[in-house]
């Protein structure tokens, strides 16, 4: 939903929640004022707003199981949606508990194995979260989920879910809850405190023993997922020519996966996040070499754009669009490559603190 700029004016005065991006152009910015904010503005967060839209899922998924209609269909659908959103964003800082625990492949493995989820839907008398954890990743997480809510070929209806589905789905969003959950309280200092191995980097860390460690980490996440669109959720459907082995098939949210991957590795790289500017590799690399930072912010635009230049459904993109596609898998792989290089070399030679 957009808010009007009256709105979001109002919201930052009222509530002093808005702060200007950081003008700093000198080379005080430090490498630990970068790791600070990236933990402090992008990672803690994103992944409570993570925790809050799986919750609204949950809450969603119960009311369509109780109260079956075709509007609580259609807010479950967007509550997916919106989960989904802040998920994707989430994945461009893959670092630390999300893969080190598997949260990543437990939420998003893809793409669904229609025989195994009938064959497991139809047969199975359980449908606990406990049981959808012994069933394996394919089973589990968001695109199982997005199979009830829209069936195969995106025309499920209330009447069309059946009731061992229901049941399914039920646990499905419980368990994509309580992974959310476990993600979130993984990087809080009530739980495993995560933070603190980033925050602490190059003073006494036991993962990053330098601060130069943690800022490749947050750059080589940055580019990890860049790659993942580029070469794989765009390019392995695209090769093939099968629109089965696209990311979310059943709701057409593909591209919107995709370009939000994009955002959430640009939102890292300008450390902002919901209207909270802090201070970022693009401060730190401006500071020192403002044509690398222009260069690596007008590729972020460009790759961003040539997924925007895609209309219609990833889907039928695969087919009939396969210039535009083309175009945008070169813009991301273009990014990938001054991330790899450029930016990499850069912040070997100049984190130093």
């Amino acid at each position: 939903m957009k808010r009007s700029i009256l709105m979001v004016t109002a919201a930052c005065f009222s509530m002093f929640a808005c702060k200007k991006p950081s003008e700093n152009t000198t080379t005080n910015v430090t490498g630990k004022q970068v790791i600070t904010d990236f933990v402090n503005t992008i990672a803690l967060p994103q992944y409570a707003a993570l925790q809050t839209e799986a919750n609204t899922l949950n809450i969603a998924i119960n009311r369509l199981n109780t109260t079956p209609n075709a509007a609580n269909l259609e807010a479950a659908r967007t509550a997916w949606k919106d989960v989904r959103r802040a998920w994707e964003l989430c994945e461009g800082f893959l670092l630390g508990p999300v893969e080190d625990d598997n949260y990543d492949p437990n939420m998003d493995t893809w793409p669904v194995d229609y025989l195994q989820l009938d064959s497991f839907t139809l047969n199975s008398n359980s449908f606990t979260p406990a049981t959808i954890q012994s069933v394996g990743q394919s089973l589990r997480g968001f695109h199982p989920l997005e199979f009830i809510l829209w069936g195969k070929n995106g025309n499920a209806t209330v009447d069309s879910i059946s009731p061992k589905q229901k049941q399914y789905m039920v646990g499905l969003a419980q368990d994509i809850l309580n992974t959310v959950t476990a993600l979130n309280e993984s990087w809080a200092t009530t739980g495993s405190n995560f933070q603190a191995v980033v925050l602490n980097a190059g003073a006494g860390s036991t993962r990053y023993t330098t601060r130069k460690e943690a800022i490749m980490a947050i750059i080589a996440g940055i580019s990890d997922i860049c790659g993942e669109v580029g070469g794989n959720k765009l390019y392995e459907p695209f090769i093939a020519y099968d629109s089965t082995k696209t990311e979310s098939p059943f709701s057409h949210n593909s591209l919107i996966d995709f370009t939000n991957n994009l955002k959430g590795a640009q939102s890292v790289y300008l450390c902002s996040f919901n209207w909270q500017q802090g201070v970022s590799l693009s401060n730190f690399i401006a500071a020192r070499n403002i044509s690398l930072d222009n260069k690596i912010k007008g590729q972020f635009t460009a790759a961003i754009t040539a997924l925007g230049n895609v209309t219609g459904t990833f889907e039928s993109a695969i087919y009939n669009q396969r210039t535009q596609l083309q175009n945008a898998m070169n813009a991301i792989n273009t990014l990938q490559a001054t991330l790899d290089g450029e930016a990499k070399v850069f912040a070997d030679t100049y984190v130093t603190d």
